[in-house]
């Protein structure tokens, strides 16, 4: 049962739907009306539609793409002339998917100015009230209604007569509304209002993964920024003030009348010197961080010599890049290189952080295994090792490593090698130039 029955319009699949206008019955226990009058195929066609659509939903890439196919499939399932699946957030309005109707840029626009006239909107009665409205003989009463008049060209252009609006309904908040406007004739029953509400459920899981997609990255953003800004604060912050202190110092040594060594003048400018490198060193770190993409441009295997230097001049780990196979790199897919980068740089992080370790290596190379070429990427410390009781240590960083080899058919181990810890990412080689 959806969120709609449960949510407080509880009702038995024989009872009628009433218009909301008049209170008559909608006809909805006839057999044409309902589609079904013992026809398999029609019930097939629906099931068969709500299938797609939920396939359409899991391996969505675009909403607007996703619900105009389930807008599509309302149409092609039903005896319906066109469908709109509209998002309503914050009192505005965006047509996501549409099928039947002529492409019109202008629609919200118009539909604005009717509202301005006083044009009563069946469909947002069904958003706010969360119930859904079946009003026959819809096309004859907006086409006869002045208030419409801005709207009489598109919505007079398909074959239709009555109207039906389902909200979408998610953990009991609507987040859009699915129209459907029947073929003359057609007044839908219990079956088609079942039907339809299945799609708009469809529809709502869409509208809801999108959103917690973006919020998603949208978190992912902001804890991207919180760590960089500490980073700023801990490392170049730190050596900008430093660096502050020992100009003061040095300017005090030149000063008129002040006998100072030339010694102490080189020793106060040497200190200087190397508090600008490892700052220069942190900022190109962080600049890195915030823009891999044009270093994996350049290649790979630069970007990660690049930070691997980075990260050896601002804390004192040497970190050596051993790449076996060089020629293999550039045959990878840009995306991939950037995940690898990513990869090799949180765990580079966790080393630091974690590890106590004095050296590292990264290495990588392709490897056989089970008839076919892998890709392997090691990062290795001489640290105090892998704790699996502390696992939730770095965690996130963590999940971010394991979810991009899992995006390339990879997978992530973590163990302890003869002294330290060891991250091995083994990947098809197949994405590449593979051997």
């Amino acid at each position: 049962m959806s969120e709609r029955a449960t949510a407080g319009e509880q009702r038995q699949p024989s009872t009628p739907d009433c218009c909301p206008t008049c209170g008559q019955p909608t006809g909805g226990g006839a057999a044409k009306a309902d589609g079904t009058g013992g026809d398999a195929r029609h019930e097939q066609r629906r099931l068969a539609a709500i299938a797609r659509a939920a396939s359409s939903v899991a391996d969505a890439g675009s909403l607007s793409v996703t619900l105009d196919v389930v807008a599509r499939e309302v149409v092609q399932a039903e005896h319906i002339a066109a469908a709109q699946i509209l998002r309503v957030e914050h009192d505005a309005m965006q047509i996501l998917g549409k099928a039947g109707f002529t492409d019109a840029e202008d629609f919200l626009d118009r539909l604005e100015e009717c509202r301005k006239l006083g044009a009563r909107m069946m469909f947002v009665e069904a958003f706010r009230t969360g119930r859904r409205i079946v009003v026959p003989h819809r096309k004859k009463a907006i086409l006869d209604d002045p208030t419409w008049a801005p709207l009489h060209a598109i919505m007079g252009a398909p074959e239709w007569d009555s109207f039906v609006a389902v909200p979408l309904v998610v953990r009991g908040r609507a987040v859009g509304v699915l129209n459907a406007y029947y073929e003359p004739g057609e007044i839908p029953g219990a079956s088609a209002l079942e039907f339809l509400e299945a799609m708009a459920d469809q529809a709502a899981t869409a509208v809801d993964s999108a959103d917690l997609l973006v919020r998603s990255r949208r978190d992912a953003q902001l804890d991207e920024r919180a760590r960089l800004a500490r980073e700023l604060h801990d490392s170049v912050v730190q050596h900008v003030f430093s660096m502050r202190m020992q100009a003061k110092a040095l300017r005090a040594q030149v000063e008129p009348g002040r006998t100072s060594s030339p010694e102490r003048v080189r020793a106060v400018a040497d200190e200087l010197l190397g508090l600008a490198q490892h700052a220069l060193a942190d900022l190109r770190g962080l600049v890195l961080q915030l823009h891999p993409t044009e270093l994996v441009g350049r290649g790979l295997v630069a970007a990660v010599r690049e930070h691997a230097e980075s990260v050896q001049a601002a804390t004192g780990l040497t970190v050596e890049v051993v790449i076996d196979e060089p020629w293999l790199i550039p045959e990878l897919p840009t995306e991939l290189q950037e995940d690898l980068y990513r990869i090799v740089q949180e765990a580079l992080h966790n080393v630091v952080k974690h590890a106590c370790a004095n050296r590292a290596v990264v290495r990588i190379n392709t490897v056989d295994g089970s008839g076919r070429d892998h890709l392997l990427v090691e990062i290795s410390d001489d640290g105090k090792g892998w704790q699996p009781k502390q696992e939730r240590r770095g965690g996130l960083g963590l999940v971010s490593m394991t979810e991009r080899a899992q995006r390339w058919g990879g997978h992530m181990e973590i163990d302890n090698a003869d002294r330290g810890c060891r991250v091995r990412v083994r990947l098809p080689a197949a994405h590449g130039g593979g051997r």
